[in-house]
């Protein structure tokens, strides 16, 4: 498995406390009752940190070319990263799930992570093109009830020393990291979405997936739809 690292590079030196906030809705309870196999995706994930290698080399002897090759480069590596971090989600996330249920029993089985992704695989499915493919076509590949998916968003204004070193220069507070979650149930039968949960996180990121994953399964505890 891949080491966890990218949410460790995007802590943050904060001058204020982490603000979290979430809201959840069930949309279609009755849905929810017949599912009894849930499969999780690997999240979407979205980084916007600010890339300062360019920046740098500005009026240098540096080639505009090995410029561009160097960001193009940046770029290719977030996109791994993003790749990374994904999976590192859809693994935590099941595991927070499943350690959960050893104290509070839920009504769902939930697909394993390697069987899922296998599953995938042979279907065809990549994490590329994952969103191109219909519930339909979900439900044939993975032979499950329901899936549960997740969007992060995750934003960085300043690289930590940048920030800090701006704000002991200028005395400027700088705009704060955010992570931006929601994580759905969809419902294979009928297509529909059946359970949504949104987190909000503003201040200092958290600094793992498994951190992430712990807070999403708690604060989603009491309205999780599984429930006995």
């Amino acid at each position: 498995m891949i080491r966890s690292g990218l949410f460790a590079l995007l802590l943050l030196a904060a001058t204020a406390c982490s603000q979290r906030s979430y809201s959840t809705r069930e949309l279609v309870p009755q849905a929810l009752s017949q599912h009894k196999l849930v499969a999780i995706l690997p999240f979407d994930v979205q980084l916007d940190k600010l890339h300062l290698e360019p920046i740098a080399y500005v009026g240098t002897d540096v080639s505009p070319e090995e410029v561009e090759k160097r960001r193009q480069r940046w770029e290719a590596k977030q996109q791994e990263q993003r790749k990374v971090v994904a999976y590192q989600l859809q693994q935590e996330l099941l595991r927070q799930l499943v350690l959960r249920q050893t104290k509070h029993p839920y009504s769902v089985q939930f697909q394993n992570v390697a069987e899922t992704n296998s599953r995938l695989e042979r279907a065809g499915i990549t994490y590329a093109n994952l969103n191109d493919h219909s519930m339909a076509e979900l439900k044939a590949a993975l032979g499950v009830d329901a899936v549960l998916s997740g969007e992060t968003s995750l934003f960085q204004p300043l690289p930590n020393g940048v920030a800090v070193a701006l704000l002991m220069l200028t005395n400027v507070g700088v705009p704060q990291s955010e992570v931006l979650t929601n994580v759905t149930i969809h419902d294979c039968q009928s297509g529909e979405l059946v359970w949504k949960f949104d987190h909000q996180q503003v201040g200092e990121l958290s600094a793992s997936p498994a951190t992430l994953a712990r807070v999403l399964v708690r604060n989603s505890a009491r309205t999780f739809p599984y429930r006995r």
